[in-house]
């Protein structure tokens, strides 16, 4: 699996609960590009999610992948009739933003919530993104929403 295949299907698990829409048009969005760091030093690989605050159950699913050289910028996609719709850009609004590890997406639990929340006008932003300094603690665990995890339960409703 590709990473930015792996990503997409971390987010899609992240933000489950946002629901899919089927809406063909957009809210305007504005651009947000940024660093990611920890300890005062870049970070290099990996992805954010943002999650809208207060969550408003749009279906639109915001993200970026963090480059080698610890930048990001952020798309906004959802999913329509046609597909997914991904373009540049975040709808304004505040958001809180959880990094994950680069990994191929089967593992939980490694996710880490920045402090700070990101907020997004007219004419974008640019945010350093600052992860706690501590790490989560161990290796993650199998997502449970996988057929092949031994932790996946078919009757199991999110």
């Amino acid at each position: 699996m590709s990473r930015k295949l792996a990503f997409t299907a971390v987010c899609l698990v992240a933000v489950g609960s946002a629901g899919c829409g089927t809406g063909e048009s957009f809210p305007e969005l504005h651009p947000l590009s940024g660093t990611v760091t920890r300890d005062g030093k870049l970070i290099a690989g990996g992805g954010l999610i943002f999650l809208p605050e207060p969550h408003n159950g749009s279906g639109l699913v915001v993200n970026a992948s963090v480059g080698p050289d610890g930048t990001f910028t952020a798309t906004t996609s959802r999913t329509t009739t046609k597909g997914a719709d991904i373009r540049p850009g975040v709808p304004a609004g505040t958001y809180k933003a959880v990094y994950h590890p680069p990994g191929d997406g089967q593992k939980t639990g490694l996710e880490v919530e920045a402090a700070a929340r990101l907020t997004v006008g007219p004419g974008g932003s640019a945010a350093t993104v600052t992860l706690p300094v501590e790490r989560p603690v161990g290796r993650g665990e199998d997502r449970d929403d996988d057929p092949a995890s031994p932790r996946f339960d078919p009757k199991r409703k999110d």
